[in-house]
């Protein structure tokens, strides 16, 4: 196991937190069978040990806005650290990319974004080939529908893999 030493409590708290991150102390206690000090205890040791890096809702941005999601893979033509530096401060400047990813393989980074239209999709991508960051290409891909979205990590299934393995 990487760091930190968790035992089977300590799993089923942070596995409930990030189904319900806003549960009460009480619940939390109840549901991994512990008293409420004892879990607030565990819970501040989680934290203080920067294992929950924060707390946040999962907006339903369907209701409040008509969006896309859009993937987008891209590579550099350029692979010095200079070049990815200028790139990644861009990326982090840009709201509408939701989230990005180095990765290694044929392409340089995978982005996630968030837009109001395919127009307004381009205009982005225009925006980042003006500023000439080396882009060398890039490749679209809408999305149709969520299948499985983000529902927070396999933590239990992960650490018994581990041991198993």
């Amino acid at each position: 196991m990487i760091g930190e030493k968790l035992d089977a409590v300590d799993v089923r708290i942070l596995s409930l937190l990030q189904k319900n991150g806003r549960a009460k102390k009480v619940e939390l206690a109840e549901a991994v069978g512990l008293s409420l000090s004892s879990c607030w205890d565990r819970l501040q040791k989680l934290e203080q040990a920067g294992l929950v890096k924060g707390y946040h809702a999962e907006i339903d941005l369907s209701r409040i806005v008509r969006c896309e999601f859009i993937f987008t893979t891209l590579s550099l033509q350029n692979h010095t650290r200079a070049h990815f530096a200028r790139f990644e401060q861009v990326v982090r400047q840009t709201p509408e990319i939701i989230s990005c990813f180095a990765v290694g393989g044929g392409i340089d980074y995978i982005l996630h974004m968030a837009v109001l239209s395919i127009s307004h999709y381009q205009d982005i991508i225009d925006g980042l080939l003006a500023r000439e960051l080396g882009i060398s290409v890039y490749f679209t891909y809408v999305v149709t529908k969520a299948v499985k979205p983000y529902d927070g990590y396999p933590l239990a299934h992960l650490l018994e893999v581990d041991t198993a393995g």
